[in-house]
């Protein structure tokens, strides 16, 4: 939002520098982007008068002149326009201006023997016009009024400065010149002048409108206006032309500079439409009832202000007269309606559409305009009719306006709506101000004391609120453009710190402070990721908006991007994107984990927090130790690294093979639980991936429920660390070996031994697995190594034999096997 000091002054009275006023703003709120000085590209460019024009001995086109710049001594200038003659006053740059608009320093210099002591200028080399022909001349009634010598910022109205603001969502009173004004009456406690309505109009209330309910919802408005008697070819005064240019905003005509004027100073987007076109449009007289708000139909197309011819949708939100699209409501006007230089009669339309529904147009047709940023921040509709008032009083003073009749769909809730504001509840808050005696500079008194109630009402009544006295505080009455974001007594207590000044106020810390600790499951999950990280994987993060890609897809009701529109339901495929990426990029390894959420749209939606991670190559940290030509690793090998990246948490995962993931190989895949409860899976990629170039080589995923694991290891038998001591008798260990059928799982195996093991059963190990051919495709042989303790005494042979004799029986008998010798 860009805003000329000068217009500001005629609204606020400026008691500072605009410096110190850009650095008030910005602590402010309204971040001062940039600070423009209008007068910079005329700095030595003076109003003098050109007595005297002599032909140039050494040449036809230039000419000598002698011009007064009231100084003690005339200069004398060489001059090759044609229009200069003497008794005219004009711009002359005097030696040492820099003009910027051709890149030129003023010299005194000699052209063909003459000496020229400056330049007499045209618009165009001071950087105001595109292009002119000759130097600028100034009237001679204007030029009276200044002394010779003043300086031409002054004659050409650019003593100046503009403001350009970064306005955020949550102020869009600051998409006005009305409010960006306030706010520095606020700050600088000055007067504030609000432009007064000189005439006002009969208001028609006219319900029957066709408006739609989600264009034109609660707190939304739409009005027109017909206006008689008005000139196309009327141009704007000087000074309109001067405010919407410094704005940013180019002039057109009267009529639709007077709509660009109300929408900057008042914050309010207003349209006009000619009359005659619609007319010639529709067949017929337009009516204010042929107006209507509707959903564009499909394959429908406008052509619009800016030359583009927009096919429309269900998606974008139009105005239509007798049902034919006229306008994208709220974006950007038709051009067939628009006002030209033949125009005698408009419509004038003022509205306040529903934020979301010009989003959406705005969105769709992929533009945004001065008129859509606005309705898109909210706007209130409590001002809308004393804008289109405010226009109307403007057009009286250039054109002769019998009395027009605002049509409006609804009347203007007078209802005054009010917020408590407990005056204890702002000492709570705030607690004491600090004021210090700055008499004594060595030993400054500091004193505390709480917000005076004056000084709570001063700050208020600053940005325009009404104050009722209550035994409890007050009651708050807030202006309409200040009513998007003053709704509740903590936003009128942070205005009131804002404005007194947040470093004005003690430190008011709770009591007693406690200190923040992190909770089991925060100290598991960083254990879980540091278990990853300390072995080579790195952590990466993905967004969790992909495209649509199957009807499962959770959408976006309000995408910014087609890419972006629904929620996703798995991190793998990223993941397998991202190694991809490191593949093409040369990389021979890849290890990724992330935690991240993913989003379910069937039962229920629901969303589901989940370690995810991939493992290709051998890590180049081994790769000192690891001689082998091959770089990549096996099923068993990948599936240790997740084992020794889950160390740290005390588990004992049990995997049981699957081939119920399609995305997984069938063979080489598994099911991994814990206490019984599925934690998540493992294996390699399906080889289909591959062969669709959805994956460019082997490569293992992982995916483990964050829940499911710290639930498990936060337990207290295995959170808190048991201490058992050290046994101080030895072990006995016997080897035993089976051939068994491979549908039987290693876990299972395990399992009956330490059942039938009793007590004395300490641990049970696979040391040793050989898969040979003479064993048949069906069969594959186990050593185990069992390992027995009596903490009590030291074990003989004896003391083992029966119960070593009978687990052999046991997996013999359990698994149709035979212990081999």
């Amino acid at each position: 939002m860009k805003v000329s000091q000068n217009w500001l002054k005629s609204l606020v009275e400026i008691n500072t520098t605009p410096d110190d006023l850009s650095e008030k703003l910005s602590i402010g709120g309204f971040e001062v982007e940039s600070l423009i000085d209008c007068s910079k590209n005329v700095k030595g460019i003076v109003l003098g008068k050109v007595l005297s024009v002599v032909k140039h001995e050494n040449s036809d086109k230039l000419s000598i002149c002698k011009v007064d710049i009231g100084a003690s001594n005339t200069l004398q200038i060489i001059c090759g326009a044609k229009n200069v003659k003497s008794n005219i006053y004009v711009y002359v740059a005097t030696i040492g201006t820099h003009l910027s608009a051709i890149n030129l320093t003023i010299k005194r210099s000699e052209i063909r023997g003459v000496i020229s002591e400056g330049m007499i200028c045209s618009l165009e080399e001071l950087g105001i016009e595109d292009k002119s022909e000759g130097i600028a001349t100034i009237n001679e009634e204007i030029a009276s009024k200044y002394k010779l010598g003043t300086s031409g910022s002054l004659l050409l109205d650019l003593d100046d400065y503009i403001f350009d603001l970064a306005i955020t969502a949550n102020r869009p009173d600051g998409m006005s010149v009305i409010g960006i004004a306030r706010e520095i009456s606020a700050l600088l406690e000055t007067k504030f002048n609000f432009p007064r309505l000189k005439n006002k109009y009969q208001l028609n209330v006219y319900k029957k409108f066709d408006l739609c309910t989600e264009a034109i919802s609660k707190n939304c408005l739409y009005s027109i206006t017909h206006i008689d008697c008005v000139n196309g070819k009327e141009l704007s005064p000087q000074w309109l032309k001067d405010r919407l240019d410094k704005s940013g905003i180019k002039s057109i005509n009267l009529l639709v500079d007077i709509t660009n004027y109300i929408l900057l100073e008042q914050g309010q987007p207003l349209h006009a439409f000619d009359k005659e076109k619609l007319s010639n449009l529709i067949g017929r007289d337009v009516l204010p009832q042929d107006f209507s708000v509707r959903k564009a139909k499909e394959n429908e197309r406008l052509l619009c202000l800016n030359g583009e011819d927009y096919e429309l949708n269900e998606n974008i939100t139009i105005v239509a007269c007798d049902d034919i699209p006229v306008a994208i409501a709220g974006v950007i006007g038709g051009l067939e309606t628009s006002v030209n230089d033949e125009t005698s009669s408009i419509f004038l339309e003022g509205a306040v559409f529903n934020p979301v529904a010009i989003r959406k147009s705005s969105k769709e047709i992929g533009i945004r305009t001065e008129s859509s940023s606005r309705f898109e921040k909210g706007i209130s509709y409590k001002n809308t009719l004393d804008s289109v008032t405010r226009a109307i009083n403007i057009l009286e003073d250039y054109f002769n306006i019998s009395n027009p009749i605002i049509n409006t769909s609804i009347e203007i809730d007078k209802a005054k709506i009010s917020i408590p504001l407990r005056r204890k509840r702002i000492h709570q808050l705030l607690g004491p101000l600090i004021i210090r005696n700055e008499d004594n500079e060595v030993n400054q008194e500091i004193k505390k004391r709480n917000l005076l109630d004056s000084e709570i009402t001063d700050k208020l009544k600053l940005i325009g609120c009404k104050l009722s006295n209550k035994e409890y505080g007050w009651e708050v009455e807030v202006i309409p453009n200040r009513s998007q974001d003053l709704l509740r007594e903590i936003d009128l207590i942070e205005e009131i710190a804002r404005l007194v000044g947040y470093d004005m106020f003690d430190l008011n810390l709770p009591n007693p402070i406690k200190p923040g600790k992190l909770s089991p499951v925060q100290i598991a999950l960083r254990k879980l990721k540091s278990g990853f990280i300390d072995i080579g994987f790195n952590e990466v993060l993905s967004y969790s908006l992909v495209s649509e890609t199957n009807n499962n897809l959770i959408k976006i009701s309000n995408p910014l991007l087609l890419e972006t529109s629904c929620l996703r339901d798995n991190i793998w495929e990223e993941h397998i994107k991202i190694c991809n990426q490191n593949i093409k990029s040369g990389s021979d390894y890849c290890w990724i984990f992330e935690v991240g959420n993913i989003f379910h749209n069937k039962p229920n939606l629901s969303q589901e927090e989940l370690l995810n991670g991939l493992i290709f190559g051998n890590n180049k940290l081994e790769k000192w130790l690891d001689t082998r030509k091959e770089n990549h690793l096996n099923y068993f090998e990948a599936r240790g690294k997740l084992k020794q990246a889950l160390t740290s948490l005390n588990l004992k995962i049990e995997d049981k093979p699957t081939d119920s993931i399609e995305f997984l190989h069938p063979g080489r895949s598994s099911i991994l639980f814990t206490e019984g409860r599925e934690i998540g899976y493992f294996g390699e990629i399906h080889p289909m991936l591959i062969t669709q170039k959805k994956a460019l080589k082997k490569m293992y995923l992982f995916s483990l429920k964050v829940t499911n694991i710290t639930d498990a290891s936060t337990r207290i038998n295995k959170w808190i660390p048991v201490y058992k001591q050290y046994p101080t008798v030895p072990k006995i260990e016997r080897d035993i070996n089976f051939i068994f059928n491979k549908k039987y799982l290693v876990s299972e195996i395990i399992s009956l031994i330490k059942k039938s093991g009793k007590k004395l059963l300490e641990d049970v190990n696979l040391i040793d697995v050989y898969d040979g051919d003479n064993f048949g495709h069906e069969f594959i042989s186990y050593t185990f190594r069992l390992s027995y303790r009596d903490p009590n005494k030291t074990l003989v042979d004896s003391d083992i034999t029966i119960l070593h004799e009978k687990t052999i029986e046991l997996i013999e008998k359990s698994f149709s096997t035979k212990l081999r010798d």
